[in-house]
């Protein structure tokens, strides 16, 4: 039983405003009741507020309501004042350290403040820096998903003050490297002093909470073991495993991945009286960072979440593109990141005969090797039996990719694939010379991976250290526990617990993700009672915070046997 809809039942303690008129009426009564003047709608980019304003300025005429977006400078030199950060590449930027409020018109504020001065009725501020533009009496923030975002770019929306951004990757990128960090900087200042939040997923169904039903939400979230709501996309070479498993996706062609793992684009759920309220799982991390993460964690990553679980579905589909992430210096000089793409391949389900491309031959040259991923563009062939080394694999193999391994997952696979967090560092190498489901060729960056790909990675290396690089660490009745990775180049740590009987286990100072690969079911049990105990079902990935430190794992159903695969920052 796959959850598509995860949530933490709040039990009736949070009370849960929904839909235009009642979060509006909701707004206008605080407004009146407590004679509040000066309120800001901060927002996140992407939000579509014009519903909730217009109902807004027709309950409240007198108000005077200011959009944010004109107090900026023009969209025109916002986009050349960001040139630098995003580049000239089609795919990758660099992380930006501009802010919104970088971007305010000084003259323009300037006017507003001397405007409202004298004004003698409420002043409603809506829009990206509301909150640093006038001096509030009441902050109501509007968050939306990031997957929300991209949905709408899919759908023609321009970016916050979007200057000629028209194809989905370009508006993605400046998202990716602009918009969401920033906004993430205005959320860090924002959440813990808000006194409503609103969720503007739906932009005609807005759901609000007061700011300490806000805190409390995050509290129960960082208490107890939690999911994700999971996201599927399809790709190119998607298969059908997914959707045969877990009953979703039957209307598309094929799935080619499930985000179930993944903070920054994830988002989390809380039900309360029959109804929900969804936000982005990012607002646990940038509110309850150590408790979630754990010091030593939060340390090392900020609050960043540094350890992804998605799947990759070849099942009756296509090969993966060959290709590769970069290596830590690469990551950080070029692009601004913290940290780079380690990841592995957990095989959790495949057909006979089915393939994964690791590392290359032994003896390759580079420059050979590159020339002829180079030439592949043109001809339309590469040999990769030549220069790639293709292993066979199995239902729960573990294959470790440390950055500047070349990598692909051959068709027929159903692969967990464990990484650190960013997302978009993905070097295509060759992609077999198909067209994406948009009929264009999907980008290629062999102009990046010629400067990461490690031949010393070859076939010797890869059998030697990444391919079931296991160690047995426990072995009783009942109960194994395995360490399958990563590799020592990399931060993350695997472990695959199998058992038919209840076992203890520590965070190891570490936030734990943890999945069932193989069995019906298990409950996550607290040693002291803090938390209720969690079902988990086969499939389905699961966080821990570290703040727990200790607990349980028990198989259900009459304790039939369950493997569970642990990951933790070591």
């Amino acid at each position: 039983m796959f959850r598509l809809r995860p949530h933490v039942n709040l039990n009736g303690i949070v009370n849960i405003s929904q839909g235009i008129e009642e979060v509006g009426n909701k707004i206008i009564e605080i407004i009146v009741k407590e004679k509040f003047k000066y309120i800001s709608l901060e927002m996140y980019p992407g939000v579509q507020p014009t519903a909730l304003i217009e109902y807004l300025q027709a309950l409240i005429p007198e108000a005077l309501i200011v959009n944010t977006d004109d107090l900026f400078i023009s969209p025109k030199y916002i986009s050349q004042q960001i040139q630098d950060d995003l580049t000239t590449d089609e795919v990758f930027g660099r992380f930006s350290h501009k802010k919104f409020e970088d971007f305010l018109d000084k003259r323009k504020i300037e006017e507003f403040k001397k405007m409202i001065m004298g004004v003698d009725r409420p002043v409603i501020v809506y829009g990206v820096c509301a909150s640093e533009i006038i001096k509030h009496d009441i902050l109501i923030y509007l968050d939306i998903t990031r997957l929300e975002i991209q949905e709408r770019f899919r759908e023609n929306y321009k970016n916050w003050k979007g200057y000629n951004e028209n194809d989905f990757n370009e508006k993605l990128k400046r998202a990716y490297y602009f918009e969401w960090p920033a906004g993430k900087e205005v959320k860090d200042r924002v959440l813990p002093i808000l006194d409503y939040y609103i969720d503007m997923k739906i932009s005609n169904n807005p759901k609000m909470i007061t700011g300490d039903d806000f805190i409390e939400v995050l509290g129960e979230f960082i208490s107890q073991p939690f999911r994700l709501v999971p996201f599927f996309q399809p790709g190119v070479w998607g298969g059908q495993w997914m959707k045969e498993n877990f009953n979703v996706g039957k209307e598309e062609d094929n799935l080619a991945w499930c985000f179930d793992g993944v903070p920054e684009e994830n988002s989390i759920i809380a039900k309360s009286n029959q109804r929900e309220i969804e936000m982005p799982a990012e607002n646990l991390l940038i509110t309850h960072p150590e408790e979630l993460l754990g010091r030593k964690v939060y340390g090392q990553y900020g609050k960043d979440f540094p350890i992804r679980f998605n799947y990759l579905d070849t099942m009756g589909g296509g090969n993966l593109s060959l290709q590769v992430h970069p290596t830590l210096d690469y990551a950080y000089r070029n692009f601004g990141a913290k940290y780079t793409q380690d990841e592995s391949y957990y095989i959790m389900d495949s057909k006979e005969g089915a393939k994964v491309y690791l590392g290359v031959k032994d003896n390759i040259n580079k420059n050979e090797l590159i020339n002829a991923l180079e030439e592949a563009q043109n001809t339309g062939v590469f040999d990769e039996e030549k220069y790639i080394n293709i292993l066979s694999v199995n239902k729960h193999d573990h294959l470790l990719i440390p950055g500047g391994t070349i990598h692909s997952s051959g068709k027929d696979c159903v692969v967990l694939e464990i990484s650190s967090t960013p997302n978009r560092f993905t070097f295509k190498l060759w992609d077999w010379g198909r067209l994406d489901l948009d009929g264009k060729p999907r980008p290629i960056s062999i102009h990046h991976g010629k400067h990461v790909i490690k031949t010393e990675f070859n076939t010797s290396f890869v059998a030697e250290e990444l391919y079931n690089n296991e160690n047995v660490i426990t072995k009783e009745n009942k109960y194994t526990e395995v360490q399958t990775g990563l590799h020592e180049l990399e931060p993350i740590e695997t472990r695959v617990l199998t058992l038919s009987k209840p076992i203890h286990q520590s965070t190891m100072n570490s936030v734990n993700v943890l999945k069932i690969v193989e069995g019906e079911s298990a409950q996550v049990v607290s040693i002291d009672g803090s938390f209720n105990p969690t079902d988990i079902y086969y499939g389905e990935t699961f966080i821990i915070p570290e703040r727990i430190k200790n607990y349980i794992l028990k198989p259900i159903n009459g304790f039939k046997e369950v493997k569970i695969i642990k990951a933790f920052i070591r």
